[in-house]
């Protein structure tokens, strides 16, 4: 959203009041108070005053001069834009450096960044992103995407516009015969042409892009821009009509009551899970449309006296302010105290948002809007880059102070075996005896190890290199052979973010053993046979089952000597059975037993072996915030496996067996009886609560590689209590090992 520009010579109260309805409605919806569940369409709202002011801005210039001025359009946004955004993200910068801790803040400083260089959406689509899900510790800036996406907007848009006066003036000038032709109209018909046809093309896109990657079309400028552009032409519509034109207030009245009810509706009824923006948009894009258009005429209707009410064109003239600072006020104290904020935390930073605003327009935004010193159009440039400069600047002072002063894990020293550890720790497994020792070491409160791999302030980053064939994107139908790519032999890894995990430790071992491997894993997309629902839906994960199809032709095709199966259990959402959703739980874990038993079957066709991984456990509790809070002893960082995920790895492997495709276990590789230590030796093995940091999986490429049969075991004596990882299917058994 952006802030209110210059009044025109018709003050239009109503517009500012329905500025405020739709900050008040994203606050209050990113706050949970009240019963808004579709706050966020706010943003809609705004998106839709926007294309209508500016747009009138552009055309009353166009009027007046016959042009217009690229350079004063774009230094009057930055004067109105910058000063306050760029506040808001110096000063989020340096709380987060302050209260987000080592595991959050570096994540923040490079938003920070991008929302700086208004591409936002951008970063936040990329990360795929949940907007709605705060319990996964949203970025501080992730609200400066919308900002983002009317600024792309506006890089194309005054360039449309001139285009089109441009061409209309050479055909009016053609037309001309001679001196006292009448003045060249603003072409309004053409410009209205242009952005029906971009609506249009933007809206089928939105609706399009909404059901295949909802993530993405939240944030993309291609699926907004119909919000803006029909507030355009809303604009071009009302230049097109008799000043202040007066028509019946039987049309009126209704008119502007239906969109404010429509707004409203939108915000009562719309769920974080109704697939948006796409067609649902619609209800409060329209119905702004319609207060708005309502608004433009001389009969002033009950809807534009409330909304010129006193409160309301305050919090109006507040709201691109309030807008800035509410978020950052709802994520980083959440994030500091680790908990739900109590209903008189909301109150009290309702309030706070509040006073900052008031202060960030009284003291920034109205100054520098206003200074004669930047009413040159190059000064008002000159705002980009000093702004960007400062914003970066702020962002890398604060991240040096956070390595500096947080980036090492604690006083301690790395956990390491006992000289007699076979015997004392009951196993000849090395990985599976530094587990233990260090569940141990925890129980007995050992200090947190100093050095950590990776360092807390990389925790997030450690992921798998997908080399090329990120199969997040739903499109990519590609191939990326890795291991040995010269080799024969073929090894595919199959499944979920749960299977990408363990690509560090296969790939060495790939290369060791001479196997070309190919890693078909895609991230929320369970591999079993059965149609799983979109995150937070009803709606079938369609992108997910084309994937399955493409990844078992794929297998069906290479006809490899391994398949090696690993993914979360996919019991947590609901299924569709039979266009049926099935969210009861007992239904959905036999429909999941179903989905694995056919994968199973259908891999074990065509496969020479194929041999499932079983889940990693699921801890209770995510080590990281634990050991990013400097606790005193690794003691308060012990967890323990949650116990319905303990059964459903379980019930995995005894669907192996049923099929009689070989089962490899990786508890003991994380977990000594009930103790899961959130550091193993110096290495912290969870990047979250399930998905193994790269560094960990490294080390255990060994012993994976050996539970597959695909490297020798090195020669040690048996050890009591030790537990034979079997990889074994009934197709043979396995294939000539490395050494």
């Amino acid at each position: 959203m952006s802030p209110s520009p210059a009044r025109a010579t018709h003050l239009r109260t109503d517009i500012q009041g329905l500025r405020a309805v739709a900050v008040v409605t994203v606050v209050l919806g990113h706050l949970g108070l009240g019963p808004l569940t579709g706050g966020f369409v706010g943003v809609d709202v705004f998106f839709v005053v926007s294309g209508f002011l500016i747009t009138q801005l552009m055309l009353r210039e166009v009027a007046r001069t016959g042009g217009l001025s690229l350079t004063d359009f774009y230094a009057r946004r930055a004067r109105r834009i910058l000063p306050a955004a760029s506040l808001v993200l110096v000063a989020s910068a340096v709380a987060s450096a302050l209260w987000l801790g080592p595991l959050r803040a570096p994540e923040a400083f490079v938003d920070v960044v991008w929302a700086a260089a208004f591409a936002a959406n951008v970063r936040f689509a990329e990360r795929g992103t949940d907007y709605f899900a705060q319990d996964l510790s949203p970025s501080p800036v992730q609200h400066y995407w919308s900002l983002a996406v009317e600024e792309q907007f506006y890089v194309v848009w005054p360039l449309l516009l001139l285009a089109v006066v441009l061409l209309a003036r050479s055909r009016h000038r053609a037309r001309a015969a001679g001196p006292g032709q009448p003045a060249q109209p603003v072409p309004l018909g053409a410009l209205a042409g242009v952005l029906v046809v971009v609506a249009a093309v933007s809206l089928a896109w939105s609706a399009h892009r909404t059901g295949e990657a909802p993530t993405a079309a939240y944030f993309s400028s291609l699926t907004r821009a119909w919000e803006l552009a029909l507030g355009a032409l809303g604009a071009v519509a009302v230049a097109a009509w008799p000043a202040r034109r007066t028509l019946p207030r039987a049309v009126v009245e209704p008119l502007a009551l239906a969109g404010l009810a429509a707004v409203g509706w939108a915000c009562l009824r719309l769920t974080p899970a109704t697939p948006f923006p796409g067609t649902a948009a619609l209800v409060p894009v329209l119905g702004t449309l319609a207060v708005l258009l309502a608004g433009a005429t001389a009969t002033r209707s009950v809807v534009d006296r409330a909304l010129s009410l006193r409160a309301l064109q305050l919090l109006g003239g507040w709201s691109y302010s309030i807008y800035l600072w509410h978020w950052p006020l709802v994520v980083i104290p959440s994030v500091h105290v680790g908990r739900a904020l109590t209903l008189g935390e909301k109150l009290a930073l309702a309030g706070l948002t509040l006073l900052l605003a008031a202060l960030t327009t009284r003291l920034v935004e109205d100054p520098v809007r206003r200074a004669r010193g930047l009413a040159l159009p190059w000064r008002g440039l000159v705002l980009y880059p000093t702004t960007l400069a400062l914003v970066v600047s702020s962002a890398v002072a604060a991240g040096a102070y956070v390595q500096r002063t947080q980036g090492e894990g604690g006083r301690g020293a790395a956990i390491t075996l006992p000289d007699d550890w076979r015997h004392e720790l009951g196993t000849d497994d090395p990985a599976t005896a530094l587990v233990r020792a260090s569940a141990r070491a925890s129980r007995e409160g050992r200090a947190v190890p100093r050095r950590l791999s990776p360092p807390l302030t990389r925790l997030l980053d450690s992921t798998a290199d997908l080399a090329g064939c990120d199969y997040r994107d739903d499109t990519l139908r590609e191939l990326c052979p890795r291991g040995d790519q010269d080799a024969e032999r073929t090894v595919v890894l199959l499944g979920d973010s749960h299977a990408r995990h363990w690509i560090p430790a296969l790939e060495p071992v790939a290369e060791q053993a001479g196997y070309r491997a190919y890693y078909l894993a895609k991230p929320q997309c369970v591999p079993w046979l059965v149609t799983s629902l979109r995150g937070g839906t009803e709606e079938p994960f369609t992108a997910c089952d084309d994937f399955k199809r493409w990844a078992l032709e794929q297998v069906e095709r290479l006809q490899p000597d391994l398949v090696v199966v690993s993914s979360s259990p996919g019991t947590s959402r609901g299924v569709l059975v039979d266009g049926e959703v099935v969210d009861d739980p007992e239904e959905t874990a036999r429909a999941v037993r179903r989905g694995t038993t056919a994968l199973l079957e259908r891999l074990d066709a065509a496969a020479g072996r194929t041999v499932l991984l079983a889940d990693v456990p699921i801890l209770a509790d995510d080590p990281g915030p634990c050991l990013s809070s400097r606790p005193r002893s690794l003691r308060a960082c012990l967890t323990h496996e949650r116990p319905d995920h303990r059964a459903a790895a379980a019930a995995q492997v005894r669907a192996a067996d049923a099929v009689g495709v070989g089962s490899v276990r990786t508890r003991q590789w994380f977990c000594a009886g009930d103790d899961c230590p959130a550091v193993v030796g110096s290495t912290v093995p969870y990047r979250d609560g399930g998905h193994v940091t790269t560094q960990y999986a490294e080390q255990l490429a060994r012993p994976l590689g050996v539970s597959l049969g695909l490297l020798r075991r090195r020669s040690s004596r048996s050890a009591p209590g030790r537990r034979r990882c079997s990889a074994t299917g009934r197709r043979g058994g396995p294939a000539p090992a490395a050494p």
